[in-house]
């Protein structure tokens, strides 16, 4: 396809994930790696239970998730690892009661900046060496009215509100074990996650940040706008803007690979990849077995191609090869 890097939205710690980034590595692949919900909303004491302070729970996660492949022998980062995304859309998730409310910015901040303290500490306590991985939250493209800055503009008002406390943690109740204001200067970069078309995203978004963000790469965490006219042409006038060395915006991550099924709804309009009918293999997974699936390119819905294919033309790949996909059917002989 073209790609340089590979997002994921969790690791589960259980697994070994040394193999997947030799693999990357391999292919030239960077990994942005991502804690997933599990810690913050879904398990069992996560953080939504000590109303986002989430120091002690995302720790013992980190620690877990760097001795599952991340971390070499030697205690340095695997080469493939770029970033870690703390948290996927905080702005949209780290509420308290039970029932979605409005976004609350001293929450969802005092659920980030609590947790990029817990790497800092996690990576104290194993003694980690050499260079150390970026460090992102990938907000929404919402509108957060609650917030002190930018109160009309998506996005950037959650990044605003991260910003202040980093510098200033007590003003969202929370008390860091250690520096995570330097930690924000030196390794913080800024994402967000935006299904709006590129002729958007600059007034809407880009013009705003770069006047108040001088100097702080963004990265647009989940890029697809499928309701355009020309998928393909608003996938490379996205990439012309990152492409643009007077821009900050440093490059996206196309959203998706694969057809979330599970999700359904408008949710089915975003994977590159449908699987197809025929099995190719089959896995453990926590004891339970599950079946692989052939790949089939989905199709654009306005008949200008296959989504890979746009998406390969735009990147810049060779293209995936055909016998890497579903075979052909078989055609029926006539009697």
């Amino acid at each position: 396809l073209g790609a340089n890097a590979v997002r994921l939205y969790g690791d589960d710690p259980a697994l070994d994930h040394g193999p997947f980034f030799d693999e990357a590595r391999s292919e030239g692949l960077s990994v942005l790696a991502g804690i997933s919900d599990w810690p913050y909303i879904q398990m069992e004491g996560s953080c939504q239970a000590t109303n986002f302070d989430c120091y002690d729970v995302i720790k013992q996660q980190y620690l877990d998730i760097l001795h599952s492949g991340v971390l070499l022998p030697n205690a340095r980062y695997h080469p493939a690892l770029q970033a870690v995304i703390l948290a996927n859309e905080p702005d949209l998730k780290f509420f308290t009661g039970g029932v979605s409310a409005p976004m609350n910015p001293v929450l969802f901040c005092r659920g980030v900046i609590s947790a990029l303290d817990a790497i800092l500490g996690a990576e104290l306590e194993v003694g980690v060496a050499g260079p150390l991985p970026n460090l992102t939250a990938s907000f929404s493209f919402g509108v957060c009215g609650a917030c002190a800055e930018f109160g009309t503009k998506a996005g950037l008002g959650q990044m605003a509100a991260l910003r202040l406390a980093a510098r200033f943690p007590t003003s969202v109740g929370y008390r860091p074990r250690n520096d995570v204001a330097r930690a924000y200067r030196e390794r913080f970069f800024n994402s967000l996650n935006t299904a709006n078309p590129a002729a958007d995203f600059r007034s809407l978004f880009l013009n705003d940040y770069e006047a108040n963000f001088p100097g702080v790469p963004v990265f647009i965490g989940e890029y697809h706008s499928p309701g355009v006219v020309d998928q393909r042409a608003d996938l490379q006038d996205i990439m012309d803007i990152a492409a643009n060395s007077s821009s900050l915006l440093t490059g996206i991550s196309f959203f998706e690979y694969q057809v979330r099924y599970d999700k359904g709804g408008s949710e089915l309009l975003f994977g590159m990849f449908d699987l197809g009918p025929t099995a190719i293999n089959s896995f453990l997974l926590d004891d339970d077995r599950y079946t692989s699936w052939c790949l089939e390119p989905t199709k654009d819905p306005r008949g200008m191609g296959t989504l890979p294919g746009m998406v390969t033309e735009v990147f810049g790949g060779p293209g995936v090869e055909p016998d890497r996909l579903c075979p052909p059917p078989v055609p029926v002989a006539k009697k």
